[in-house]
This record gives structure tokens, C-alpha cells and sequence, in this order.
């Protein structure tokens, strides 16, 4: 059974890479009341995926099993971090019932029956997951163990979807990010940019229509026409920088401290709720107020990956906490605080429009050196689809 110490393993070497730095306290019961088990089922999630990924008799069960193993791994790795910083020594192997499950089930590798208990276990473990964050421990523990907790929730609930009972229900895309359902940031732009053309009109008209044209009205004219021109131009997003070098890496290279808070000086500070997909594959980003950090993807602080924070351009019931999103410049700096109270700071550094539906998929999965990616939406709106036909994101590199 050596082969179950191998994530554990590679997750104590993450922890020591990543936690290294961190100055220890003493834990709570309440963080070990969580994080012992939390740790033990993730262990028993990977050990299990581990195996479907090359023993799944269809190449949906194995696409579900890799991205199980990827996420899971994650976020192990980020428990191990914590319990660095709360100096609590974690299990580094499955318990004996849960060996014994993961034989039976290995007994059953390349029989018809295999696929079907392979969902059915890893679906009691997921379900085993969520009563224990849904429990007392996590809102008792100390807030880098709840940050933690809460940012495994919505992982472990799109997960969970996955292997829900019927059939095998694998992600085929990367998410899209439908951060726009109102519509009026687009209106009033609409609305700028037709009284600017009225100007430009206007302006034009009063140049070059007549025989003659006096003074004060080539003077009206000039300035009608230069109005016009800078409302029409002047407020245009436009890509400008360069991306952050972006690669598939290590899941114990992301591994930190959940995001709590987002603050950009002088137009936003704003909370940050964990969030992952939803059943139809979009981010389910939070329409009251607050940003949605992707759970499934880095943390501030970790040592790779992408840290993607998305929020809503507007709503039904008016504009959204990134209305001002493209009003940030670049070179602006941009902090990001973690469970724990840490800050870290972030220089934005390029700014890029993609199609809706169209995000580039290294974004959810990817980059080896760190950065943040900040997303909403942007472009038209088409009101009976109720969305946008771009997505705005800026990037930022960490500046600690």
C-alpha cells in the first residue's frame, strides 16, 4: 500500500516549500476537528481517482477521475499549508477502512461493475466532505482554517456533480464567466456613443454646409466635432501590456490561503466569496455585492497559478462591484488579502477582451509563475439573451 503515501508525501514537500516562510501558531481543536479528516478524504479521493484514470472503461470516467486527482490535489496541498502555519500535524495515509474500500473497489478494475462503484464511492466521499464542512469545526476554527473550508465547498460540490448518480458527467470546456445580466453599463455606452456622433454631425453640418462660414460657427463646429470625437474614442477599452507567461503546473504550486477581501485604491474593496461551476459550466459568480474567487485554481501568495477573481459589470438590479473594472490603469496596484490577514500586493500589467465563452483556458489551469487575473464583462448586450458579447480581463503580477 505504499502507493497511498505518494500524494501525501508530495503535499509535506509543498508544505515545506510554501509554508516556510510562515510563522507558526498554535492550532485550535477546532482546526484539527477539521482539517485531520478533511485532509484523510482527500487523500482517499486522489488514491481512488489514481487508479480510474488509467483503469476507467471510458474516456468520460477517466477525464472525470484526472480532473478529481488535480482538484483534490490542490486542495491537500492547501490544507497542508495551513496546518504548517497552526503547527498540526496532518495524516499522511487513508485510514484502514477507507484501504479497505479502495481494495475492494481495485478488485473490481476491468469488470463491468468497476465504473459504476468507482462513482458511487467517490460520491460518498464527496457527500462525507460537505457534512463535514457544513459542520461546527470549520465556523469555529481559526479564520485560515475557515478559509479553507469555505474554499473547498464549491469545488467539492461541482465535483461532487460529476459523479452523481446516471451518467458520467465530465467538464468538456473551461468555464465561462457570466459576470453581466443587466445590461445598463452597455445602454449608457450605447447612449454615449450615439450623442457623440449627434456631435460629430453637428459639428460637421455647421463646417462645411453654407456658402459662407463665419468665425463663431467654424469655432461651434470645431468644438461640436472634438466633443463628439472624444466621447466616441475617449472611453474606449483598448488590449494593451503583456500576459503573464502562462503553463500548465504543479496543483501543490497553488496551494495557499483562500481570498477574503479585493482592493483596488480609490475604486473598490470589495469581499471575495469561493466559487466554482455551476451544471451548466458557468463560474457561479456572486450577484450581491461581492467578487467570486475560481476555488478550483490558485491562491494569493501560492508559488504558481493563475488567482481569478470575476464579478459582475452589472445586474437586474443595477451595476455590478467591477462597473469601474476597465477604469483601472495600468501600472495600478491591487491588493488581494487571504484568510489568514496577509496582503498581497499585485501590478496590473496587461488588459485583453475575449469573446463570451471564448476565455483562454489557461486562466482555470495554468501559468507557472503567479499572477491574478481579474475578469467581468464588456462589449454589447443583447437584452433577450441577457448577456454580454465580451469578457474584459486584466492581469497582474505579484509584486511580493
Amino acid at each position: 500500500m505504499k502507493l497511498l503515501r505518494v500524494p501525501a508525501a508530495l503535499l509535506l514537500v509543498a508544505a515545506g516549500v510554501l509554508g516556510a516562510t510562515q510563522p507558526a501558531s498554535a492550532a485550535t481543536p477546532a482546526d484539527g476537528a477539521y482539517l485531520a479528516p478533511a485532509h484523510q478524504l482527500n487523500l482517499t479521493i486522489i488514491a481512488a481517482a489514481r487508479t480510474a484514470v488509467t483503469q476507467g472503461s471510458t474516456p468520460c470516467i477517466r477525464k472525470v477521475a484526472a480532473q478529481l486527482e488535480r482538484d483534490h490535489l490542490k486542495l491537500a496541498a492547501q490544507e497542508t499549508v495551513v496546518a504548517a502555519r497552526v503547527d498540526l500535524e496532518l495524516p499522511t495515509t487513508v485510514s484502514t477502512d477507507e484501504r479497505r474500500q479502495l481494495i475492494t473497489l481495485a478488485a473490481k478494475s476491468g469488470k463491468d461493475g468497476y465504473d459504476a462503484a468507482w462513482m458511487s464511492f467517490q460520491r460518498q466521499l464527496h457527500q462525507d466532505y460537505l457534512k463535514l464542512i457544513a459542520g461546527d469545526a470549520p465556523k469555529e476554527a481559526s479564520p485560515a482554517v475557515e478559509a479553507v473550508a469555505n474554499g473547498a465547498k464549491p469545488v467539492v460540490e461541482m465535483d461532487l456533480r460529476l459523479v452523481g448518480p446516471g451518467q458520467c458527467k465530465a467538464q468538456v470546456r473551461p468555464p465561462s464567466v457570466d459576470t453581466g445580466t443587466g445590461g445598463m453599463v452597455a445602454d449608457a455606452k450605447e447612449t454615449r456613443t450615439r450623442a457623440a456622433l449627434g456631435l460629430v454631425v453637428l459639428g460637421l453640418l455647421l463646417l462645411l454646409v453654407g456658402k459662407s462660414v463665419s468665425v463663431r460657427r467654424r469655432l461651434l463646429g470645431i468644438g461640436a466635432l472634438a466633443a463628439g470625437l472624444v466621447m466616441m474614442f475617449g472611453g474606449t477599452v483598448r488590449d494593451t501590456g503583456s500576459v503573464p507567461q502562462a503553463a500548465a503546473g504543479p496543483q501543490a504550486r497553488e496551494a495557499a490561503v483562500p481570498p477574503v477581501q479585493l482592493k483596488v485604491p480609490g475604486l473598490m474593496d470589495v469581499k471575495v466569496q469561493a466559487v466554482a461551476t455551476a451544471g451548466d459550466g458557468r463560474l457561479e459568480v456572486p450577484t450581491k455585492g461581492d467578487v467570486g474567487w475560481w476555488a478550483a485554481g490558485a491562491a494569493p501568495g501560492a508559488q504558481g497559478g493563475t488567482v481569478l477573481l470575476a464579478g459582475h459589470v452589472d445586474t437586474a438590479a443595477g451595476r455590478g462591484v467591477f462597473a469601474q473594472l476597465e477604469k483601472v490603469p495600468m501600472d495600478a496596484r491591487v491588493a488581494v488579502t487571504d484568510g489568514a490577514g496577509e496582503q498581497h500586493w499585485y501590478r496590473i500589467v496587461a488588459r485583453r477582451t475575449y469573446k463570451q465563452d471564448n476565455l483562454p483556458p489557461d486562466l482555470f489551469n495554468g501559468a507557472m509563475k503567479p499572477r491574478l487575473a481579474l475578469v467581468t464583462c464588456t462589449g454589447s448586450y443583447d437584452h433577450k439573451a441577457k448577456k454580454y458579447s465580451h469578457n474584459l480581463v486584466l492581469y497582474g503580477e505579484p509584486l511580493d
